[in-house]
């Protein structure tokens, strides 16, 4: 049977290209490639910060991480400060229904420091006060760090479902130590992973100067 598979070389030339994008974009000082034993490694350490939870409101799931991990390729960049943070990553629910999120728009926060029905923490609104109150570890308020869309690297031929995610402060400084380069002026870290378009891959047979793109051994396995 044949099934579809991308040339070693082509692979690479892929993310090559990748990286390159990322490179280029403001704030962006460093991008590394992620082996096996990175990913697996990455995986344990967000599967402990999704385990620790958030001490503000109860459960935490890192959406964002858990799809890039899900990816083909996954990369990680690290930025300086004049990168342009992602804003409004956060979303609070409970029972079902959306209850806060983040921002850095300090007319909202003020907007909404003045009402009695709200609670605003630092950059975080909480639009139903009554329901941070009523949380408790059996009916806990779940915080979401949601993906992050890439379309800088979905332009590239090969590359599709690229996505970004922020990773635990456990990966970030796991990343730091990785990297083994001036930190002084790392601000943050990202993930970031996608898929290759079976579409623009050639369909050949296998051999040892091929990779097949439908590999899934290495998925997510963070707990639900």
């Amino acid at each position: 049977m044949i099934t579809p598979i991308i040339k070693r070389s082509q692979l690479i030339k892929i993310i090559e290209a990748a990286k390159d994008q990322l490179r280029s974009m403001k704030g962006v000082c460093e991008v590394i490639s992620l082996n096996k034993k990175d990913i697996m490694n990455i995986k344990s350490l967000e599967r402990l910060d999704e385990q620790i939870g958030c001490k503000m409101v109860g459960r935490k799931y890192n959406t964002g991480i858990r799809k890039v991990l899900s990816s083909d390729v996954i990369l990680s960049f690290m930025v300086n400060n004049e990168y342009d943070w992602p804003v409004n990553t956060i979303k609070f629910f409970h029972k079902g229904k959306m209850i806060g999120e983040d921002t850095q728009d300090k007319n909202i926060i003020k907007k909404f420091s003045e009402r009695n029905d709200s609670f605003v923490m630092g950059n975080f609104i909480f639009y139903d006060k009554e329901a941070l109150k009523n949380s408790n570890m059996d009916d806990p308020i779940c915080m979401f760090i949601i993906e992050l869309q890439c379309p800088q690297l979905d332009a590239i031929k090969g590359i599709s479902e690229a996505v970004m995610g922020i990773p635990s402060r456990y990966t970030h400084n796991y990343l730091q130590l990785k990297i083994c380069t001036d930190q002084k002026q790392i601000l943050g870290s990202f993930l970031v992973g996608f898929n290759i378009d079976k579409m623009a891959s050639a369909f050949l047979l296998r051999d040892d100067n091929y990779i097949n793109a439908n590999n899934k051994d290495e998925k997510c396995q963070l707990p639900l």
